[in-house]
């Protein structure tokens, strides 16, 4: 996860893996050095690593390497015993659960469980993760599970300099025919992206952006709103959340089609 910060929500996860490490549980968390900048991390995840599990920071900044902390881990995900996973843009943090006594409403995102071969793909994807960030200690082999219903569904697992999921949404876009609906929390497109936009939106295309009206980064929420005319030029229709902050990513596309996950819609991710 991005972020596992030391607080009510952050501790009772921290609890819970280190009571499955003590009874045999292979537990094995991530952690993003960036999204832990302030967080506590470290030290919320102390009694998980007494309890023998194993805890890894990704890309701390190194001397060798003065721009490599722009690489980062961004993902928010789960995988248990090879029969679920979870994947959505919640990080493990009381933001998300909000605070009722101070009048801080829940944070609104989105995120799915998923069964059947796909976890293996999740783990696949933790395990080259694992791997790139040097972390010790074999990992338990991946097993692919049988089928579990009839969706069609792909893990898409994007990894830092690698455009994937960018070109996937380009393409989507570009083969709409009536509906294409997306959320994102830090929207800040870049010039090809947007024309993709407003080329599905002049063919015809319902097209709909949901933003946050008020962020947690101010300044990515300006820049948001500084390329909001070309796409409402265009026929594009902006739409930003009047609730608690929005840090959903998701898209859908003719009722047919959608992603969920943990990217952004913006060039850091």
């Amino acid at each position: 996860n991005y972020i596992i910060a030391d607080d009510e929500t952050g501790r009772a996860f921290a609890a819970a893996l280190a009571e499955r490490a003590r009874a045999g549980v292979a537990v094995r968390v991530i952690y993003d050095w960036m999204g832990a900048l302030g967080m506590g991390s470290a030290g919320v995840l102390e009694p998980l690593i007494e309890a023998g599990g194993m805890v890894c920071c990704f890309n701390p900044p190194q001397l060798d390497s003065p721009f490599g902390w722009l690489t980062r881990d961004h993902r928010k995900m789960a995988a248990v015993d090879g029969a679920v996973g979870f994947v959505s843009g919640l990080c493990v943090s009381s933001k998300w659960t909000g605070d009722p006594v101070r009048g801080y409403a829940p944070w609104r995102d989105t995120g799915i469980e998923i069964r059947g071969p796909a976890v293996a793909d999740i783990e696949r994807a933790f395990a080259q993760t694992w791997a790139a960030a040097g972390a010790p200690g074999d990992l338990p082999d991946v097993v692919e599970g049988p089928p579990a219903g009839d969706v069609l569904l792909r893990v898409l697992a994007s990894q830092p300099n690698i455009a994937g999921l960018y070109r996937l949404d380009q393409m989507i876009a570009a083969m709409a025919h009536d509906t294409l609906w997306l959320t994102d929390a830090y929207f800040v497109g870049i010039a090809p992206y947007v024309q993709a936009l407003r080329a599905a939106a002049h063919d015809g295309v319902d097209v709909r952006l949901l933003v946050p009206g008020t962020s947690d980064v101010p300044m990515l929420a300006r820049l948001s709103r500084a390329g909001y005319r070309p796409l409402l030029e265009a026929g594009v229709r902006v739409f930003e959340w009047n609730g608690s902050m929005l840090h959903a990513k998701t898209a859908v596309a003719d009722g047919r089609w959608a992603r969920v996950g943990s990217t952004n819609l913006n060039l850091a991710s």
